[in-house]
């Protein structure tokens, strides 16, 4: 969920000039969001407040609603914790879905994650739904055993059965590094999960649309005719 982040002018809980956020499309319609924004209420923390905004969309005439937490400065960002209604999620192909449930629920998992701002949570998510789509995909179009395919890391997972193809070798290997990023303790200098999130999830929908191109040419609708037949 890409935001935008503005000043606003607080009488409360501080009389300041502070920032806050809203969601560059409206969850409601789907429009480019610039809302009429209002504070409905509040409560004080140490040096922080969580504060519920109504925003009105100009494009539908709907309200939705979010949480975040503000600082009675405009040096800090806020956080933005929670939105309502959620942002749909992304509806995944039939027949991605029939290879692998678990990827579609885990695929959606780090939506929901990413739309409420976590993106460290959503960066993780993303890299196991990788997993969990290059492995169901191997059990069901290799000759190799589940065991055998469950004991190999991500890593040597894409090594071994996309040696041979430079797009899902590249585009899952742009996500596994992006998502070890989220993992682990020690993150790159000026490492920006914002951005790094966008840039994981362009490369993901590139693997995601070679395993769908897969699973096409092995199921096609139609197919040619045998020599016998007139047609």
């Amino acid at each position: 969920m890409k935001t935008r982040t503005y000043i606003i002018q607080l009488i409360q809980p501080w009389s300041t000039r502070s920032k806050y956020k809203i969601t560059d499309l409206c969850p409601n319609c789907g429009v480019s969001n610039n809302p009429n924004t209002k504070l409905e209420g509040y409560f004080n923390r140490n040096d922080s407040a969580i504060i519920l905004f109504s925003h009105f969309c100009t494009s539908c005439q709907k309200y939705h609603w979010s949480l975040q937490e503000i600082y009675p400065d405009i040096k800090h960002e806020p956080n933005f914790l929670f939105i309502y209604p959620s942002a749909k999620l992304t509806p995944l192909d039939s027949k991605l879905v029939n290879l692998s449930s678990r990827f579609e629920r885990m695929y959606h998992s780090a939506e929901r994650s990413e739309n409420v701002g976590d993106f460290d949570l959503a960066g993780m998510g993303y890299r196991a739904a990788l997993e969990i789509l290059i492995k169901d995909y191997a059990v069901k179009f290799t000759d190799e055993s589940k065991d055998k395919i469950a004991g190999y890391t991500l890593n040597d997972a894409i090594a071994h059965f996309y040696k041979n193809d430079q797009t899902a070798q590249v585009s899952a290997d742009v996500v596994r590094i992006y998502g070890n990023d989220y993992a682990h303790w020690d993150q790159p200098e000026q490492f920006n999960s914002e951005e790094t999130l966008n840039q994981l999830k362009a490369y993901l929908q590139i693997f995601i649309s070679w395993i769908n191109y897969r699973l096409m040419i092995a199921n096609p609708p139609v197919s040619r005719p045998d020599k016998k037949s007139k047609k």
